[in-house]
């Protein structure tokens, strides 16, 4: 806490939380590990109170994506530097955001959201601004201490901020093909990539691959499945341990309205997952598609023309400037002009959807309409039932890409697939997919015939905005078993109950399930069949988080045995690069490894790591291909009776070998020796790994300098919510810790806890906040007087 937020306490402690000499107010009190409760009469203090934590916590990283969403990068950092977050050069990444966050849009979001919501917005620039004028900018962080970039902000920075976070699993996984587009003829702002396999936002692979990095999983109990017959909740989303989308703890009172405590993500002034006095909640990235793509047959006389209903549209240009530090240092304006359509922005992959003189491709963000994020997560939040929390989320569909599974106190668990989606019917896909695009739609990704308007998206009249599906059509599911989720489609959210025949671009079924959904699956129907080798057949908190962090390769249960009858064999292999490799190490290893990424695992999970991802998608490797009937089972087994697939298995095991060779790992190291989080001059083991590998622990790291690998994304909050006769009972691990500040004392507290798997207890009512050995208050607030109006 700075000094002045110390003085400001000390100033306000005899004002009244109602004085009307005060704009705004609000209490904060910490507990352990720096969370703060933060407690005001009314939404705009709430806000102004969660942006003063914030702050305190992490005020370089919300004022570098204050700078982000503005198109600002450029200016400050030159245009060909990147995020630490992101491969996408700065020139980019503004231009987009300048596009999506026009001064029209931002008017017409802003206009969009209700008084309260309102409220909590200028709640929140008032608390970040107040922070930068208390601290001063010579105080803040090494990171960003008196940097030119670091500003006040306003209430339409907010905005953009939200719109960034709806963007995110649609038109932000666009950027290159966006910023890249160009009629035929004109030079792109920067030339789009050639597709690749998985690398670009057309292949449904990419997708899939987007899930396993920012994907999650989720279990939502109920009375039939818990040792207490109440409900019982694991929520354990896989997100960034770097930038915005990190969360963050709090925990947020207005007496008589709401209080909930959980996690959110930066410049979010709700709690995104978490529990309130009756019920729980987590999200995991959902299978929906939020976007669709239009084919748009051009003028033949002018390819920025394009034919609608038989008639010729001009497309809107719009020039967009930017400022851009050149390498002299001095800042130019640098303008381009971009064109869009009636669905929204051109997009350019070459060789799948190329502009030429006949054809051009627009995308439709349907995210881009969503204006009612915060009013979702306000109504979840205050939900005082589940019938209420669901009946908020078919009203508001203000959930952006995200299922929803829930728990309450008397014991149900509710599992709802319910974001905004297009409105494309199987009909509409039927009638208006043109034939090339077909297998893509059968994947859930639709490019639609832009020709005509009976092919543009459909309306309900029951839905919130124009051209999405209602809340009340979408896959829903409640149990008094279980529910589950680990980013497949709505499909197998209770395998006794299958969520089947919906619109494509809602929910897929009858398709492979990722091992995370196939372990999660089994480990529960274990328990609750009492076959585990537990005692019982309900579930205890305990086992939960034994469920969530066994770290079990689960992919690994499933071919191992195969790989091992291969090592005893020839012992020479040849790599795919042509090298001669001795696997006599690798197979010692592999036949050693306990099929888990526990810290005192052996270093076999990077022999098998190598191995799996080289072979995953090869044709006919199963000996058990996958069978819709049996979707939990299958595939598999490696078809090692088959010699070209046993000499596939093999030279991707030398291949995974030479890897490791590289890597420089001693062979008899520990997982906990090779996967790590630096934090200063410390490196904390961290246990888990990748969720393409079936691992529920799923932890995404790259290559550190000193041969190690260090975490970048995975397990983030995690947290367990049962409910007993004095309330919710919640335990929880911020995996990367609050602050992104070197010298807090909480930048790798829990980091230190989630290495060890020791779980901590959240304290909830206000006798345990102040019972906590670590407790502290403090009271913050704007007094009631006339400012500029810098709304959008």
């Amino acid at each position: 806490m700075t000094a002045g937020c110390n003085n400001e306490d000390k100033k306000d402690e005899s004002k009244k939380p109602n004085d009307p000499a005060l704009k705004y107010q609000a209490e904060i009190s910490r507990t352990s590990f720096g969370v703060p409760h933060i407690k005001a009469n009314d939404e705009g203090s709430l806000a102004y109170g969660v942006a003063t934590a914030y702050a305190q916590d992490n005020v370089c990283l919300m004022a570098d994506e204050f700078t982000t969403v503005s198109g600002e990068r450029s200016k400050h950092f030159g245009p060909t530097a990147t995020r630490q977050t992101s491969d996408l050069p700065n020139l980019q990444t503004d231009f987009f955001y300048r596009i999506i966050n026009d001064d029209e849009a931002v008017k017409a979001a802003w206009n969009a959201h209700s008084a309260p919501m309102k409220a909590m917005i200028e709640g929140y620039v008032a608390g970040y601004n107040d922070y930068l004028d208390k601290t001063g900018m010579n105080n803040l962080p090494d990171a960003c201490k008196n940097g030119a970039w670091v500003r006040k902000v306003n209430e339409a920075d907010m905005v953009k901020l939200l719109r960034r976070y709806a963007a995110e699993a649609s038109s932000g996984q666009f950027i290159p093909a966006i910023v890249g587009a160009a009629p035929p003829g004109q030079n792109p702002l920067m030339p789009a990539l050639p597709p690749k396999a998985g690398m670009n936002p057309m292949d449904p692979d990419y997708w899939t691959a987007m899930r396993e990095r920012t994907g999650s999983n989720a279990v939502a109990l109920g009375k039939d499945a818990t040792d207490n017959g109440q409900g019982m909740l694991l929520g354990t989303p896989h997100f960034p341990w770097r930038g915005a989308l990190r969360f963050y703890q709090l925990h947020l009172t207005i007496p008589g309205k709401l209080d909930a405590m959980g996690a959110a993500l930066g410049g979010m002034p709700m709690v995104n997952i978490g529990f309130n006095q009756n019920l729980a909640w987590s999200h995991t990235v959902n299978n929906s598609a939020h976007f669709t793509v239009h084919a748009m047959p051009l003028d033949p006389s002018d390819p920025t023309k394009y034919l609608f209903d038989g008639k010729p549209q001009s497309m809107e240009r719009k020039t967009i400037t930017i400022d851009v530090k050149g390498p002299d240092g001095v800042v130019r304006p640098q303008s381009r002009t971009f064109y869009s359509s009636q669905f929204g922005p051109m997009v350019v992959i070459p060789g799948q959807l190329d502009w030429t003189g006949g054809m051009a491709y627009a995308i439709n963000d349907a995210n881009m309409g969503n204006h009612r994020m915060l009013e979702q997560w306000y109504g979840m939040n205050s939900a005082r039932s589940l019938d209420e929390f669901k009946a908020s989320i078919d009203r508001t569909v203000g959930l952006p890409w995200v299922n929803t599974l829930a728990v309450d106190k008397e014991g149900s668990a509710l599992f709802m697939d319910v974001t905004v989606v297009p409105h494309v019917t199987t009909a509409k896909q039927n009638a208006c997919v043109p034939a090339p695009f077909k297998p893509l739609a059968a994947r859930g990704l639709f490019v639609l015939s832009g020709a005509t308007s009976a092919c543009a998206p459909g309306t309900d009249s029951t839905a919130p905005q124009s051209g999405i599906f209602a809340g009340a059509s979408l896959p829903r599911l409640t149990r008094n078993d279980y529910v589950q989720n680990s980013n497949d489609s709505a499909w197998l959210s209770n395998p006794h109950a299958p969520l089947a025949g919906f619109p494509d671009i809602v929910s897929v079924d009858n398709v492979e399930q990722f091992g995370r959904t196939r372990l999660g699956i089994s480990q529960l129907e274990k328990r609750l069949a009492g076959t585990d080798g537990l005692a019982g057949r309900r579930m205890t908190v305990a086992q939960l988080q034994g469920l969530a962090l066994s770290n079990r390769v689960y992919y690994a249960e499933q071919i191992m045995d195969d790989v091992l009858t291969l090592c005893r064999g020839d012992r020479n292999a040849q790599a795919a690069d042509g090298t001669s490799v001795d696997l006599t190490s690798a197979c010692a290893r592999l036949n050693q490894w306990d099929r888990t990424v526990n810290l005192d695992s052996n270093i076999g999970y990077l022999y098998f790591t190598g191995l799996w991802e080289r072979i995953v998608r090869v044709p006919g490797i199963w000996a058990v291909p996958f069978n819709p009937a049996d979707p939990v089972n299958t595939p598999r087994g490696l078809n090692i009776d088959n010699v070209v697939a046993a000499n596939t298995v093999r030279q991707a095991l030398a291949s995974s070998a030479l890897d490791v060779a590289r890597m420089g790992v001693s062979q008899d190291a520990r997982w906990g020796d090779v996967q790590v989080s630096t934090r200063g001059t410390r490196q904390i083991p961290i246990h888990g790994g990748k969720g393409t590998d079936g691992v529920y622990n799923a932890i995404g790291s790259v290559p550190g300098a000193d041969g190690k690998l260090e975490v970048i994304y995975g397990t983030s909050y995690i947290q367990t919510v049962s409910f007993d006769k004095n309330g919710p009972q919640a335990q929880a691990m911020l995996a990367y810790s609050q602050s992104t500040d070197p010298a807090s004392k909480h930048y790798a507290d829990q980091t230190e806890r989630f290495s060890k798997k020791e779980w901590i207890t959240q304290p909830y009512t206000e006798a345990q906040i102040k019972a906590d050995p670590a407790f502290s208050t403090m009271t913050v607030s704007r007094k009631a007087v006339a400012t500029p109006n810098a709304k959008p």
